[in-house]
């Protein structure tokens, strides 16, 4: 589910106070990393200040798949997921709310992406990353045109 404002998340301002939560502490600290560069690459400002547009992450679920299984049997078995809900706002005001769920298989060959030739048959820790690029640029595409 995806709701928006009728204006854009910035504009009301290029600074962000960012918020990411979860039960694994290495996939927060990662993902809160993925977020605050692609929010440096989209121009904004990530601060401390309270009166800044909040930036609030809840990962709910996270799997990195199994290798053996993506590699072997293919079709989706081994797959890895990533569910969160990310929420912009301002003074209260609910700017976007945001559910989302990224999977990866190593089927994914898309113009555009990250992915590299053989990367996507990488372990957990690649299957990690690619989880975290997507989930970063879904949520910060939320704050800019394409999110509205």
């Amino acid at each position: 589910m995806k709701t928006t404002a009728s204006e854009t998340v910035s504009s009301y301002g290029k600074d962000i106070k960012l918020n990411v939560t979860g039960a694994n502490p290495e996939i927060v600290d990662k993902l809160t990393r993925y977020i605050q560069a692609s929010l440096l690459t989209e121009g904004f400002n990530v601060v401390t200040d309270e009166n800044a547009t909040h930036l609030d992450v809840v990962i709910s679920a996270f799997d990195p798949g199994n290798a053996a299984l993506r590699l072997t049997i293919g079709f989706g078995a081994g797959r890895g997921s990533l569910v969160y809900n990310a929420k912009y706002t301002k003074n209260g005001k609910l700017l976007v709310d945001y559910d989302g769920a990224e999977r990866f298989t190593g089927l994914e060959i898309a113009p555009g992406t990250k992915y590299e030739t053989f990367r996507n048959f990488g372990g957990e820790e690649t299957s990690t990353l690619i989880l975290l690029e997507e989930a970063s640029k879904h949520i910060v595409e939320q704050a800019t045109v394409n999110g509205k």
